[in-house]
């Protein structure tokens, strides 16, 4: 059995988990390409994925469940989230990046705990998750993958000496 400070531990992570769901719903919101969409769809699926697993492990423990239901926390990362989006998909996908790099250096702060073999695994995929997510964002305000490859225009021609 678990004791009461690793409940909360596993509680407080489950809750950034909730709190990047509630972010990521804004975010797709916000969000018009279809590519980006999916993608973030999937790493929305993720999160609520980790919220389930740690769930369990909180229930098995002896505590008490998290709901998707933001805390503070969360409630001014969906805020900032809206409010960066309404600049468009690149600034949204910026508003993000800083969500996973937080999540990254919470579950890495995690790592440091004594766990049991199977708990800390779990914490370790869901971090992978999480840099995994930070690199696709990353890689995408870098390569803006959702705008159109525009033909150069004649101005554009001149200028390279054509």
């Amino acid at each position: 059995m678990a004791d009461k400070s690793e409940v909360a531990r596993l509680h407080s992570l489950a809750q950034l988990d909730a709190d990047a769901v509630g972010a990521y719903d804004v975010a797709i919101a916000r969000i018009g390409p279809a590519l980006v969409r999916e993608r973030l769809n999937s790493f929305r699926a993720d999160h609520l994925r980790h919220v389930q697993d740690l769930n369990l492990l909180i229930q098995h423990f002896g505590g008490a469940p998290v709901t998707l239901r933001p805390d503070l926390k969360g409630s001014a990362m969906k805020g900032l989230t809206a409010m960066t989006g309404l600049m468009g998909t690149e600034a949204t996908l910026w508003a993000m990046l800083g969500n996973e790099e937080l999540f990254d250096r919470a579950y890495e702060l995690a790592l440091q705990f004594e766990w049991s073999p199977e708990v800390k695994a779990l914490i370790r995929q869901h971090r992978e998750d999480e840099r995994r997510h930070g690199t696709w964002i990353r890689d995408a305000v870098r390569t803006r993958p959702w705008a159109e490859r525009r033909m150069p225009s004649f101005l554009d021609t001149a200028e390279m000496g054509a």
